[in-house]
């Protein structure tokens, strides 16, 4: 889950503060930016590259945005500056720690969630039953010969892996995948806030349960932290649970699904893929860099400068992802996926102390996704006989739709 910008009564607009210089002033609104009704959310954010590195929109409650790859990593890099905590502290996200907390207070929320993703355990136990789920869902698409991919496999498959992690029955998987499309689908803010009410509702009772039948799993240990030293208050182990439920499930399937819109548009990737698989992790790579996901925001907490822009204390800043891998001056022909690219580091899982608890697995994911799939699956198309594909911006970036057709 990603934080989102505060909404300011009249509209999200405001005037522009004096210490903002006329010149960086953009009218962008990162939920639709100008040339998404085109249906490509990234060419739409790139139109911000022809400008300078740094602007200011007057949206969204007015915020700085950061354009290039170098200072989207500055920005994630330096919490003492760029803060999640005082974002938070304010009401403009959810309390869901270790995201919306900064060091040295994230630690301890990190030491919680890190023994559940070392690449050990990522390999050796979690890929096991990935690939059982991933091959399942594949086998029963393949004779059907379409699919809406986003609906039918992007969202299942990660939401299927989870349950596996927390074992969590998957006879309440399809209630859970409910509640997902309204948080995230939901046409107003009344069925969001439905689909999030129901899953902390149902975190409650899970919490509950662990405490009285531990296990092996992080809900046990998040249920335990009651115990630790540090424990505050009960919005530490809501808020945790809470990030463990919906953070992975919509940038996972967004990553699988702009992958098969990708091969869809060049079978070449697809054959490339199940010809040579010593080439999945740096594929992998190359999809990350290229579709980077998030639209997060902190909240300034001292007055500082870059590149001549002076920012000040109170001030918001957006760290496009989408942008950083779509930068020309790291990465030559940005829009091109290619798998024989020289390797080069990405800002799509965050950078220094939020760096994303849960890479590993979302890479072991995408790794067995794009294996199984090039492998048990022929080249796909777009399904001529439906709409086109559709991407949407907002908190993360993805496909509201994707439909594909192959011969069976």
């Amino acid at each position: 889950m990603s934080d989102t910008a505060h909404q300011d009564q009249n509209g999200g607009i405001v005037p522009v503060p004096s210490h903002v210089d006329p010149k960086l002033v953009v009218d962008f609104d990162y939920e639709k930016p100008p040339g998404i009704e085109d249906g490509d959310t990234y060419k739409a954010l790139k139109r911000l590259h022809a400008g300078p590195d740094i602007v200011w929109t007057p949206r969204h409650g007015g915020h700085w945005i950061v354009t290039r790859a170098e200072d989207i990593k500055w920005v994630q890099e330096t919490y003492q500056l760029f803060s999640h905590k005082a974002f938070s502290s304010q009401g403009r996200s959810p309390f869901i720690p270790p995201i919306s907390v900064d060091p040295p207070d994230s630690i301890r929320y990190r030491a919680l969630f890190n023994p559940y993703f070392t690449k050990r355990r990522v390999e050796d136990v979690y890929q096991i039953s990935t690939r059982e789920i991933i091959v399942d869902l594949i086998e029963k698409l393949r004779p059907k010969g379409r699919c809406e991919f986003v609906r039918e496999f992007a969202f299942i498959a990660p939401v299927s892996v989870f349950f596996n992690v927390v074992n969590l029955p998957l006879s309440r998987r399809e209630e859970f995948l409910e509640w997902g499309r309204m948080n995230s689908w939901g046409e107003n803010e009344g069925v969001r806030a439905k689909g999030r009410m129901a899953m902390i509702d149902y975190i409650k009772g899970l919490l509950k349960d662990r405490e009285k039948n531990p296990g092996d799993d992080i809900f046990t240990s998040i249920s335990g932290f009651r115990n630790n030293s540090r424990f505050q208050n009960e919005d530490e182990i809501i808020g945790m649970a809470y990030l463990v439920f919906v953070a992975g499930q919509d940038t996972v399937a967004a990553q699988m699904s702009f992958a098969a819109w990708q091969m869809a548009q060049r079978p070449e990737l697809h054959h490339r893929l199940r010809d040579d698989p010593a080439i999945l992790p740096q594929a992998v790579e190359e999809f990350l860099r290229r579709h980077g996901l998030s639209n997060t925001f902190r909240l300034i907490v001292d007055d500082c400068e870059r590149k001549g822009v002076q920012f000040k204390k109170g001030d918001l800043v957006m760290v496009p992802i989408g942008l950083s891998g779509l930068d020309e001056r790291s990465y030559d022909d940005p829009f091109r996926v290619d798998f024989d690219r020289p390797p080069a580091p990405h800002n799509t899982f965050g950078n220094g102390a939020h760096l994303c608890v849960a890479a590993t697995l979302a890479r072991m994911e995408i790794r067995v996704f794009l294996e199984e799939w090039s492998k048990r699956m022929p080249p796909v198309r777009f399904d001529p006989d439906k709409p086109a594909p559709v991407s949407h911006a907002g908190a993360i970036n993805g496909l509201s739709h994707l439909h594909l057709a192959w011969d069976v």
